[in-house]
């Protein structure tokens, strides 16, 4: 209990560790071949939420919500650890990193049972269940082929215009 009491308390002191940059030999291209990776790891996990969220927020009665939920802070908690490792190079915050670890750990094992759960359900997921989400994608589609015939007949139009335009020219 005690060397748990001492890491927590010790979660953001630095003084015990040095920068990764002076651990071993690292080569500039290497180590920011190492730091670029991760800062690109940690961009697309960031942004892969971002985008799971845009799409849960246009179908809001998405079945299996809380798997999405999950997947989202599965995937932000990766990113973090990814973000975390670059920033030790200059920053050896390595309780931080180990504490964020733990946490995608427990996150990811969250997810493990969510999926164990309802991938069943899912495999079961009729099509019959599922009618009024293809009828919302119907009347989307139907949406989208009427704006993209009315953006056709306006260029058509512009189209011809300018071709009288030039003719009078």
């Amino acid at each position: 209990m005690e060397q748990l009491t001492e890491f927590l308390y010790k979660l953001l002191d630095t003084s015990d560790f040095p920068p990764r940059w002076v651990c071993g030999k690292w080569s500039e291209f290497h180590g920011w071949l190492y730091i670029s990776s991760d800062l690109l790891i940690w961009l697309a996990y960031f942004l892969i939420p971002v985008i799971l969220i845009w799409f849960i927020q246009k179908q809001p009665n998405i079945p299996f919500l809380p798997v999405f939920w999950l997947f989202g802070l599965f995937i932000i908690f990766c990113g973090a650890t990814h973000f975390i490792d670059a920033l030790i190079f200059w920053w050896p915050a390595y309780r931080l990193g180990a504490l964020l670890k733990l946490t995608t750990a427990i996150i990811s094992m969250f997810t493990v049972f969510a999926l164990i759960r309802d991938l069943p359900k899912a495999l079961n997921f009729n099509s019959t269940d599922n009618y009024k989400y293809k009828e919302q994608l119907a009347e989307s589609n139907l949406h989208w082929k009427k704006e993209l015939e009315e953006r056709e007949n306006k260029i058509e139009a512009l189209m011809t215009e300018i071709s009288e335009f030039k003719n009078k020219s």
